[in-house]
């Protein structure tokens, strides 16, 4: 979950350190740069002799050349740091120096090209596999994702991983479908991996890719084709699915509610994921099925992957006292960063969505409700799911959730210096009232409420599970009554 923009989001500002060892003057640098560019020297010496030792004169004339050239820039790098001893070469710069110079294929990416490379493989690297690094066009793609336009397949997922003979794969979980999205007509079902995204007919893996251009990739412009393969699992191994899918633009709608066809006094509300069109949607199915006769509701959160911190807490803030918490940021020395609470809210811009009045503060805090969740509900889902459970105003039905009790912040370049693109990184450990992370643990169910989807449920597109086949919305509603 984010503090802002979404969970798919202003956390504190922190000056980046000098990443590098400065020696001070006249201190000597064990194995430095210098070391192992005379090592560098002596393998290419080693190898251009034995190939001068097999050619003709006018190649040992060439290759002469090109030893010639290649010593001089080794003893002008060695001599720029042996003159002043506060001459620190980055490796980087050496590496860049050494692909300009000698590289067949130098010049074939651009500078801007390698930079972005670079940040996005040091974010991964981090071990904070949230991380990421953003241009401007991706990061102002990410939040127009947040107000429900989308250009894509029509799914949500989860960053996950699944190993498969010995092999680590990063993947993509599906977690859900959207029933006016152009993957509601494939065969593509929740639960699929997706570990590999078609480039020019090359299968490349998301490992290689790196989860965010694997996400552009399949998303891409309407009318065009999506290719990718998914793992599924069938019994103890999993098969390996190729799909096309012709991408289209949509409006997502976060929330649905109907009546059930099981009991007419019970409605089922869904809510597929907690951006920037949930509040206002959620207000207006809730007051609807309630006017079209529902004394009690089921919250459907299976599948919901979180969202936005603005959006879950002017949700949960239907549901609660003014000054309720609703979480409590708590940063890597256990110190609580800060906390977030039930309050009127009056926010500009597209986050006007998430006002919340006076009024409106607590008013459905007397429907009598349980939550139904799974192992892809996650955190602002959980956070909604926890919320109701802390404050004794609903039973948790399903499955035990995702755990993904941390926060991701959105950080611009800009506001240290002349630089663009943008920074996510985990910031802050969350927990709820009830004082306790779930990070990593998820939330589990009440007692005797913990019921797994059938597997003749898990044969049907999510979206499209009969009421009398999911036995989970079954359990659900047998409670309510």
């Amino acid at each position: 979950m984010y503090p802002y923009d979404r969970d798919y989001y202003p956390g504190e500002w922190q000056t980046p350190g000098d990443g590098g060892h400065r020696r001070k003057k006249g201190e000597k640098s064990p194995r430095s740069v210098g070391f192992w560019l005379s090592l560098m020297c002596l393998v290419a010496v080693v190898s251009i002799l034995l190939t001068y030792t097999l050619t003709s004169a006018a190649k040992r004339a060439y290759y002469s050349q090109k030893l010639a050239a290649q010593q001089e820039t080794i003893d002008r790098l060695q001599a720029m740091q042996g003159t002043d001893p506060d001459i620190d070469l980055e490796k980087l710069d050496v590496l860049a120096t050494l692909f300009e110079r000698y590289s067949y294929y130098a010049g074939a990416v651009s500078e801007e090209e390698l930079l972005t490379a670079v940040l996005k493989a040091y974010a991964e690297a981090t071990g904070d596999i949230y991380a990421e690094y953003y241009t401007e066009e991706e990061y102002k793609a990410l939040t127009e994702e947040n107000v429900g336009d989308y250009e894509g397949i029509g799914v949500s997922v989860i960053q996950s991983t699944l190993t498969v003979a010995d092999y680590e794969y990063m993947v993509f979980q599906i977690i859900d479908i959207y029933a006016d999205g152009p993957a509601a007509d494939s065969e593509l079902r929740v639960g699929d991996l997706i570990y590999g995204v078609y480039q020019d007919g090359t299968l490349q893996l998301v490992n290689t890719l790196g989860y965010t251009k694997a996400i552009s990739m399949i998303k891409g412009a309407r009318g065009t084709q999506a290719e990718f393969s998914v793992f599924r699992q069938n019994g103890d191994t999993y098969e390996s699915l190729d799909f096309s899918v012709t991408r289209d633009s949509f409006e997502t709608v976060s929330v649905t509610g109907k009546l059930s066809t099981t009991d007419p006094t019970v409605a089922i509300v869904r809510i597929t994921n907690f951006d920037l069109t949930t509040p206002n949607q959620f207000k207006t199915t809730v007051n609807r099925v309630l006017d079209d006769g529902a004394k009690k509701i089921v919250f459907d959160v299976r599948n919901n992957p979180g969202g936005d911190l603005q959006s879950i807490k002017a949700v949960l803030t239907y549901f609660l006292q003014a000054g309720d918490l609703i979480l409590s940021a708590i940063d890597r020395e256990g110190t609580v960063a800060a906390s977030y609470v039930a309050e009127a809210m009056t926010l500009k811009g597209d986050y006007a969505s998430c006002n919340v009045s006076a009024e409106e503060i607590g008013m459905y805090a007397g429907l009598d409700m349980v939550v139904l969740c799974n192992g892809n509900t996650a955190s602002a889902a959980e956070v909604f799911t926890a919320t109701l459970r802390d404050y004794g105003l609903a039973k948790v039905i399903g499955e035990k959730t995702f755990g993904k009790g941390i926060m991701q912040s959105f950080l611009p370049l800009s506001v240290f210096g002349n630089y663009s693109g943008y920074v996510k990184m985990t910031t802050y450990a969350y927990v709820t009232k009830c004082g306790v992370t779930y990070h990593e643990i998820g939330i589990s169910p009440d007692e005797g409420c913990e019921v797994a989807l059938s597997d003749e449920a898990k044969q049907y597109n999510f979206n499209i599970l009969p009421e009398a086949l999911d036995n989970q919305l079954q359990v659900a509603i047998s409670k309510l009554q």
